[in-house]
Protein backbone atom coordinates (compact mmCIF):
# COMPACT_ATOMS: atom_id res chain seq x y z
CA UNK A 1 0.00 0.00 0.00
CA UNK A 2 1.38 3.38 -1.01
CA UNK A 3 0.71 6.48 1.07
CA UNK A 4 0.79 9.73 -0.84
CA UNK A 5 1.92 12.83 0.96
CA UNK A 6 1.15 16.33 -0.25
CA UNK A 7 4.63 17.76 -0.93
CA UNK A 8 3.44 21.36 -0.50
CA UNK A 9 1.91 20.77 2.91
CA UNK A 10 -0.64 23.19 4.30
CA UNK A 11 -1.44 26.12 2.00
CA UNK A 12 -3.10 29.08 3.74
CA UNK A 13 -6.04 30.71 2.05
CA UNK A 14 -5.81 34.16 0.51
CA UNK A 15 -7.72 35.63 3.47
CA UNK A 16 -5.31 34.05 5.96
CA UNK A 17 -2.30 35.36 4.03
CA UNK A 18 -3.78 38.89 3.98
CA UNK A 19 -4.47 38.77 7.73
CA UNK A 20 -0.96 37.51 8.43
CA UNK A 21 0.52 40.29 6.28
CA UNK A 22 -1.48 42.93 8.20
CA UNK A 23 -0.48 41.46 11.55
CA UNK A 24 3.16 41.37 10.50
CA UNK A 25 3.03 45.03 9.43
CA UNK A 26 1.40 46.05 12.72
CA UNK A 27 4.06 44.19 14.71
CA UNK A 28 6.91 45.84 12.82
CA UNK A 29 5.41 49.32 13.24
CA UNK A 30 4.83 48.63 16.94
CA UNK A 31 8.45 47.60 17.45
CA UNK A 32 9.75 50.68 15.64
CA UNK A 33 7.42 52.92 17.65
CA UNK A 34 8.65 51.36 20.90
CA UNK A 35 12.28 52.00 19.90
CA UNK A 36 11.45 55.58 18.92
CA UNK A 37 9.58 56.27 22.17
CA UNK A 38 12.51 54.84 24.13
CA UNK A 39 14.86 57.25 22.35
CA UNK A 40 16.89 54.48 20.74
CA UNK A 41 16.37 55.76 17.18
CA UNK A 42 16.07 59.22 15.67
CA UNK A 43 13.00 60.65 13.94
CA UNK A 44 14.60 60.13 10.51
CA UNK A 45 15.31 56.49 11.29
CA UNK A 46 11.74 56.09 12.55
CA UNK A 47 10.26 57.50 9.34
CA UNK A 48 12.61 55.38 7.23
CA UNK A 49 11.65 52.19 9.05
CA UNK A 50 7.94 52.96 8.67
CA UNK A 51 8.40 53.58 4.94
CA UNK A 52 10.29 50.32 4.49
CA UNK A 53 7.66 48.38 6.43
CA UNK A 54 4.85 49.97 4.45
CA UNK A 55 6.61 49.25 1.15
CA UNK A 56 7.02 45.61 2.13
CA UNK A 57 3.38 45.45 3.20
CA UNK A 58 2.17 46.87 -0.13
CA UNK A 59 4.42 44.54 -2.14
CA UNK A 60 3.19 41.53 -0.18
CA UNK A 61 -0.44 42.57 -0.64
CA UNK A 62 0.04 42.87 -4.41
CA UNK A 63 1.67 39.44 -4.48
CA UNK A 64 -1.20 37.93 -2.49
CA UNK A 65 -3.93 39.52 -4.61
CA UNK A 66 -2.19 38.52 -7.86
CA UNK A 67 -1.67 34.91 -6.75
CA UNK A 68 -4.06 32.27 -7.95
CA UNK A 69 -5.94 30.27 -5.32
Amino acid sequence: MTIRINPKGYQPTKKERIEHNMDNFEQKVGKVLDHYNAGEISEKQFISEIRVSHGNYKRNQRTIYNSED
